[in-house]
């Protein structure tokens, strides 16, 4: 019954030091938005202004992924496993952060975030982030799972998934007849669901391509480059057939240019997108990572 007892009070002591991060993490969101300082520093009102509390909370659900790959093994002692704890949940929350400021840098680099969100109020600008904020928490959290406890070796992986991530971020450009600047200052939603849907199907393939058994960085960064290779040759013919299998009429029957356009910024064609993507990246982890054809032919 005292064993119980103390497992009981050591999560609950764990939970608590687990929300002590995220309290010092809402203050370190002032870093990379300085000029949110006043906001943070006083009770949200997410009534005020929504685009802002969905650009917000999507960071702590990104957090709560980040820290569900970190485990507390107490046979190690318990102030050496919360060491650990608080070391790695610190690593994590700071690659989080780099993470998403390198590729919202990329994104936006035409944007700025106190006028899309707080002067704009710009849904679509945060649904985009939303997505960005969740897809790339679990991107590091696979990384963080594949380095097995190594500083070296999550650094390694952390930069490659980096370089990874941002060549897919200009594929969408090529993939979808969307204008994303044009409709971003629109404050088309269109766009917002056609390139959330793009942003987790990428998310989904690069997941799948570092989710492997690995004993040697040089083998294993490899295998990855050529997953991430083959996928990209895979996915387009998923997607073209998804459209043909599945297509959708644009404009009238007399096919005026500007009605095809106004069809496009709809908020249907966009999540009609948006679902090819997200389809396509499924079927396209399941053609690279499912079938298996022995020893005879290579690994990829």
């Amino acid at each position: 019954m005292a064993e119980i007892f103390d497992r009981l009070v050591i999560r609950i002591l764990l939970a608590g030091f687990v929300c002590l991060m995220i309290y010092a993490y809402r203050y370190a969101h002032v870093i990379f938005y300085p000029s949110v300082k006043r906001q943070v520093l006083k009770r949200i009102n997410p009534a005020e202004n929504p685009a802002d509390s969905v650009h917000l909370f999507s960071r702590l659900i990104g957090i709560a992924l980040i820290f569900s790959s970190i485990s507390f093994n107490e046979s190690s002692g318990f102030f050496l496993s919360l060491f650990h704890f608080a070391v790695w949940g610190t690593i994590a929350i700071i690659l989080y952060l780099l993470s998403l400021f390198i590729v919202e840098s990329i994104v936006f680099y035409n944007f700025d975030y106190t006028d899309e969100i707080l002067k704009r109020k710009n849904m679509s600008y945060a649904f985009i982030s939303f997505c960005h904020a969740i897809v790339i928490a679990y991107l590091t959290r696979t990384v963080m799972t594949q380095s097995d406890n190594s500083l070296i070796i999550l650094l390694v992986l952390w930069l490659y998934m980096l370089v990874i991530v941002g060549f897919s971020i200009k594929y969408y450009t090529f993939i979808s007849k969307l204008t994303f600047s044009r409709l971003l200052i629109q404050k088309n939603l269109s766009l917002c669901f056609s390139y959330g849907g793009f942003t987790f199907g990428a998310g989904i393939i690069i997941a799948s391509c570092f989710d492997q058994e690995h004993y040697d960085i040089t083998v294993y960064c490899v295998q990855v480059l050529l997953k991430t290779i083959l996928s990209l040759l895979i996915f387009p013919l998923f997607k073209k057939g998804l459209v043909y299998i599945f297509p959708v009429k644009l404009g009238d029957e007399r096919g005026f240019e500007g009605q095809v356009d106004q069809d496009m910024q709809n908020l249907g064609y966009g999540f009609y997108e948006g679902s090819v993507f997200i389809a396509g990246a499924i079927l396209t982890t399941m053609i690279v990572n499912r079938i298996q054809f022995g020893t005879i032919y290579p690994f990829f």
